[in-house]
């Protein structure tokens, strides 16, 4: 489904009640099927760097993951002329201890390095980001008005849901607790394609003080959203079992753009650009960034 609007922003205190209480109470430690772990023989982990024409697109991936979750989508976007770069960000792509020792600061270094390249390279530059990818993505677009054409916001988390998030981590991490309770098991990846999630790469932990900086870069983020600007695309799936879909309406809610794309997915989990409608997300992003290449 897809939606178009320009639609007012809506006061803070209202858009959060789009959101509304437990509205993604699984937390990824309720489910319990494998995911592929990361090991020397099985990752993509280097960054993607595809030439093309005039207009660049920078792909930020999510927290945990690697470039390669936005491999179709960055070739996609390659045959249709642009040229893409989807870096790996600090932390990323190795082992759960490296990210442990990186801030959010060195994740967005990351993603506004790549942008620089892309902007040496090429007349205009769009940005695109998945999930905690999205949350840089909207970062940078923020801290570079001028330089960002359009802006793509994917399954993107301004607010999370459930108990870990919530309750245990902070209790964790706010405590004495932090010295004992460092990682999170992490048991499957937010994919209902069974293919795509063998083939999706990821940590088989997560590094609680990691979570303490995703949401401080939330914070930061959800300030930043009312000052934004430029034309906008967000997709979501009604069924993502990480970032609750309430997140799509803040986001159209609060933003100062005049124009705003929504694209409401019905097959997918969390990770979009690698489940069923995989081909969907691609087709949405690649028509509204040619409009502004």
């Amino acid at each position: 489904m897809l939606r178009v609007s320009a639609k007012p922003r809506m006061p803070i205190k209202e858009a959060l009640k789009v959101l509304g209480p437990g509205k993604n109470e699984r937390s990824l430690s309720s489910r319990i099927s494998p995911v592929l772990l990361l090991s020397a023989k099985s990752i993509h982990s280097e960054a993607i760097h595809l030439e093309g024409g005039e207009s660049g697109v920078l792909l930020l991936h999510g927290f945990t993951a690697t470039p390669d979750s936005m491999r179709y989508l960055a070739e996609t976007l390659h045959r249709a002329g642009f040229t893409v770069i989807a870096p790996l960000l600090a932390g990323h792509g190795t082992r759960a201890e490296h990210l442990e020792k990186t801030h959010w600061k060195d994740w967005y270094r990351s993603a506004e390095n790549a942008f620089h390249t892309l902007r040496a390279e090429c007349r205009s530059v769009m940005v695109a980001g998945l999930s905690m990818g999205g949350l840089l993505a909207a970062h940078l677009a923020s801290h570079h008005r001028a330089s960002v054409k359009a802006l793509g916001l994917l399954a993107t988390p301004l607010f999370l849901d459930g108990f870990l998030i919530r309750g245990l981590f902070p209790a964790i991490w706010k405590t004495p607790l932090k010295y004992f309770y460092k990682y999170q098991a992490k048991y499957i990846a937010s994919i209902n394609d069974p293919a795509a999630r063998r083939r999706y790469q990821t940590y088989h932990k997560v590094p609680v003080a990691s979570v303490a900086n995703l949401l401080e870069l939330q914070k930061i983020v959800r300030q930043e959203l009312k000052h934004l600007h430029q034309p906008l695309i967000v997709l979501h799936s009604l069924h993502d079992e990480t970032v609750p879909y309430g997140n799509l309406d803040y986001i159209k809610a609060i933003v100062a753009s005049e124009e705003v794309e929504t694209v409401t997915l019905k097959k997918s989990n969390h990770i979009i650009t690698v489940d069923y409608e995989k081909e969907l997300v691609a087709k949405r992003l690649r028509r509204f960034f040619k409009k502004y290449r």
